[in-house]
């Protein structure tokens, strides 16, 4: 066990409060949820203690500089509409190193082609009539089936149901395998069908029961363009010049004592146990660990149940060239048909999209390998990984030889949103409501973003102050 910031010699009886007006509290896992949360209880006035199981903090964040390049191994952005993080970061003081995503024309490989993807299009769902017409994504059989959306009765009708039911009904099968699966089906690394509409995307629930259809719904959300006046060309996404590891770094102050390679085995009201049979005793506890551990932590059935939801593994690879050694192509990348038997899913161009990532004259590309190959590839070494991924690639756009490479593993780390899943956690969140002193925030509860892991550490911290106020 590491310790880091200052070290506390623990016994193995009850940690004894030892800050006087200060809070205790205990956050489990070290992910962008748990920094976040250490933020926010050391803004109400706690002292906080982390136990992370790794040998590191930041989760899925972590940023590598190589040869002047901005490496984001995991996310690299997020999306800017959602303001706890924008909110988050402001306060830490880095809005100054803020930065937007880039815009360009998209792409959708299919039929052995990029193909642009039609104008109006609003993740995946046309709301322009001509550039429906006359876009070669798709033939006249499938165009016609996708206009059938207009007159079609609603298809939810108040029972969880797939995303591919939902818009396969909808909008054909042509729309649901060209476009809407390889831009939706990313987000979450799976499959539309299984992957529930109440708790990925329950917006176009909201627009059927509203207008019916999905077209005329998304055509009526999506702002008129005044005569004579360019659209903004911002992107909806943003991210941090520096790398969103200096995120990680700025949070890092708010954990007082912090722990790491440490595991721990139960959570009960106020009491944490380590691996190693330390107890400690706090005022409050946040789980903001993987999903995995919380049944384990808990010893709760609900807990189980969240732990044993199906989870996917993922590879990225990042390859930085000369910019001469790619072929030059309008926009910030492009997303892969499944039908195409291409093992990858999605290609960017981060130094199009992100231009702070690779200096003048360099190339920054990152693929992401399709679930349905990543089993067979975790056991691989990087160099073998990095050109089956080049060989893919290569398939579909030209590239040289890279300047380097960077393999990424995310090993069984995100949560599938499955039908049934809004069920699922409300009987937990039910549960953990009779637990005092005792919450749990992250991914697997209310969305995968970085927007709603901070935003539901922060009601976690929230719920477990307000539990403090009203017990003294």
């Amino acid at each position: 066990m590491s310790t880091s910031i200052f070290s506390v010699p623990l016994g193995r009886t009850l940690y004894k409060k030892w800050v006087n007006g200060l809070n205790n509290i205990a956050i489990i896992g070290g992910g962008i949820t748990g920094m976040a949360a250490a933020y926010y209880a050391k803004q109400a006035g706690a002292h906080v203690t982390m136990y992370e199981a790794s040998d590191r903090i930041g989760g899925k964040i972590k940023t590598v500089y190589q040869d002047g390049f901005v490496l984001e191994c995991g996310p690299d952005g997020y999306m800017a509409r959602k303001p706890t993080l924008t909110e988050l970061i402001t306060e830490l003081g880095l809005d100054d190193d803020l930065v937007r995503s880039m815009t360009g024309t998209s792409y959708i490989y299919v039929r052995n082609q990029l193909r642009q993807m039609p104008d109006g299009s609003v993740m995946g769902i046309p709301t322009k009539f001509w550039p429906m017409v006359k876009t070669d994504l798709f033939t006249w059989r499938g165009k016609l089936r996708a206009g059938m959306d207009l007159v079609l009765p609603r298809v939810y009708t108040g029972t969880d149901i797939s995303l591919d039911k939902f818009f396969r009904t909808r909008l054909g099968s042509e729309v649901v395998d060209a476009m809407i699966e390889p831009l939706l089906s990313g987000i979450y690394n799976g499959t539309l069908d299984d992957m529930s509409i109440e708790s990925t995307f329950p917006q176009f629930i909201t627009i059927e029961q509203k207008t019916r259809s999905l077209i005329l719904g998304m055509k009526a959300l999506t702002p008129p363009v005044q005569a004579g006046v360019k659209p903004r060309e911002a992107g909806k996404f943003l991210s941090l010049r520096q790398g969103l590891g200096v995120l990680i770094e700025a949070l890092r102050p708010s954990i007082d004592r912090l722990y790491t390679e440490t595991k721990v085995a139960a959570v009960r009201p106020h009491e944490v146990t380590l691996a190693d049979g330390t107890t400690e005793s706090f005022d409050g506890i946040i789980l903001a660990t993987s999903p995995n551990a919380l049944g384990p932590i808990l010893g709760l059935p609900e807990a189980e149940t969240l732990s044993e939801l199906k989870r996917t593994s993922s590879i990225t690879v990042l390859a930085a060239f000369d910019e001469k050694e790619v072929a030059a192509l309008d926009g910030t990348g492009y997303v892969i048909a499944k039908a195409e038997g291409n093992a990858l899913t999605a290609c960017s161009w981060m130094h199009k999209k992100w231009p702070h990532m690779a200096p003048k004259h360099k190339a920054l590309l990152r693929v992401y390998i399709g679930s349905e190959f990543v089993p067979d590839l975790l056991a691989e070494s990087d160099e073998a990984i990095a050109d089956f991924a080049l060989r893919e690639l290569r398939k579909i756009q030209h590239v040289g030889t890279p300047i380097f490479t960077k393999v990424e593993r995310h090993i069984d780390t995100m949560p599938q949103y499955e039908v049934g899943h809004k069920q699922y956690v409300r009987a937990f969140e039910e549960t953990m409501s009779s637990l005092d002193g005792v919450e749990a925030c992250g991914a697997i509860l209310h969305g995968v973003g970085l927007p709603d892991c901070v935003d539901s550490a922060k009601q976690a911290v929230a719920r477990v102050m307000a539990r403090q106020a009203v017990s003294v």
